[in-house]
């Protein structure tokens, strides 16, 4: 019996997907579907709780926290784009020149950060960037005549200072993405676009970019899907993410601050799932935007 279940070609894959799916039901699937369920509930604690429909997604699209932790989110979204994916990918055309020796070294050094714990990072660099205008960063931007700043404090570098971070610990793994798409574009197509006379810039921009764009669109979902998601560093730098004036809020700060702080789960489930609802439709408009749904 065992045997012939084994040798069932259409048994036998279910029988190796079925971890993933039993996981992904657990731990993925349920959660949501709880989540949403909560979401239509008033809860104080673990006490009981109340339907109540649709009150609390009209209260938080109402809520003026709720509006700036989306603005603020999205603020960190659009810095992290505007970093992440051109500093990598000139970092990668760089590195994949013939006349970069050393290259393995330099993608340790650049790859090395993104193996740091983020707890970690975000307290290394609220030392550096300090509550104040002492610390190393205004120390090394005075040499070349930049006046002090108020990183921490002044609210107009709150979310710049998240996204420095980010820069500093991701620039590594997407080189790497990045560096892996440039091994599938053929030399031949540089050397006889350099034969037709075009130049580095040209062979950039009509080449590489062309043919690196399902790797720029993979790594343009993936900090999207992390812009909205933002926690740890926010947490860490402001002490429970007590930013100033809420100038580095984010949803998952409050979401997390309304479910153990508040212990408001009804109204933290609505949160969650209205965030996992950006998430969602921004990456599928992100997606049509770029054509990836077009058919070739």
């Amino acid at each position: 019996m065992i045997k012939k279940i084994l040798y069932n070609k259409k048994i036998v894959p279910w029988i190796f997907i079925a971890p993933f799916l039993i996981f992904f039901t657990i731990f993925k699937a349920y959660p949501i579907i709880y989540s949403s369920f909560l979401s239509l509930h008033e809860m104080q604690g673990l006490s009981g709780r109340e339907f109540v429909g649709l009150k609390n997604y009209i209260e938080l699209i109402n809520d003026s926290n709720f509006l700036k932790a989306v603005w603020n989110n999205t603020k960190y979204m659009i810095g992290t784009m505007i970093t992440l994916i051109p500093i990598p990918l000139i970092f990668a055309v760089l590195l994949d020149s013939k006349h970069c020796k050393g290259k393995n070294i330099y993608k340790t050094i650049l790859f090395i950060p993104t193996l740091t714990s983020l707890v970690i990072a975000a307290a290394v660099f609220k030392i550096l960037l300090y509550k104040g205008e002492t610390g190393i960063v205004n120390l090394l931007i005075g040499y070349i005549g930049i006046p002090p700043q108020k990183w921490l404090i002044n609210p107009l570098l709150t979310i710049p200072s998240v996204v420095l971070i980010a820069t500093w610990r991701w620039t590594g793994m997407n080189l790497i993405y990045f560096t892996t798409g440039l091994t599938g574009i053929s030399k031949e197509l540089y050397e006889s676009a350099s034969i037709d006379g075009a130049n580095m810039l040209q062979r950039f921009y009509y080449i590489t970019v062309p043919l690196l764009k399902p790797i720029i669109i993979f790594v343009a979902t993936l900090n999207l899907i992390g812009g909205y998601k933002l926690f740890t560093e926010v947490y860490m730098l402001w002490d429970g993410g007590a930013s100033p004036g809420k100038s580095a809020l984010t949803l998952a700060v409050m979401m997390y601050r309304t479910a153990f702080s508040y212990f408001e789960l009804g109204y933290a489930s609505t949160i969650g799932f209205l965030m996992a609802l950006i998430i969602l439709i921004l990456s599928l408009f992100q997606l049509k935007l770029t054509g990836f749904f077009k058919e070739n």
